[in-house]
């Protein structure tokens, strides 16, 4: 994975977060990865701290691990200091990540929570 191409991708195998896409990129004229899913963390915590829509929930999580093993090195950040470090906001939020995450993502997840001092 590419951090260019990341948005694109993400919104191919995610097609219902294509308009805030569209929005954010008309709004900023280009794509800012980490704003972009630094707005999509809010759909990624309702849609975890919900744990209604399992398909879903393992699909974003099989993404998030491709974006771990696969990314180039900008993907890996935009992971962690984007993503994963949302997610450990909340305690509880978290632990029903854990039931979801593949292994180098929960890897990942666990060097960002004792960065910040919460695990």
């Amino acid at each position: 994975m590419i951090f260019n191409d990341l948005a694109k991708q993400f919104t191919e195998s995610f097609e219902e977060y294509t308009p805030l896409l569209q929005e954010h990129t008309d709004f900023n004229g280009e794509v800012l990865n980490h704003v972009f899913f630094g707005q999509c963390n809010e759909y990624f915590v309702e849609l975890i701290g919900k744990e209604k829509d399992i398909r879903k929930i393992k699909a974003l999580f099989d993404f998030l691990e491709r974006m771990a093993t696969q990314g180039d090195d900008d993907v890996k950040e935009l992971l962690s200091v984007t993503i994963l470090a949302r997610l450990g906001d909340s305690k509880k939020l978290l632990q029903t990540s854990y039931k979801y995450m593949g292994t180098e993502i929960r890897k990942v997840s666990d060097e960002i929570e004792i960065f910040w001092g919460r695990n």
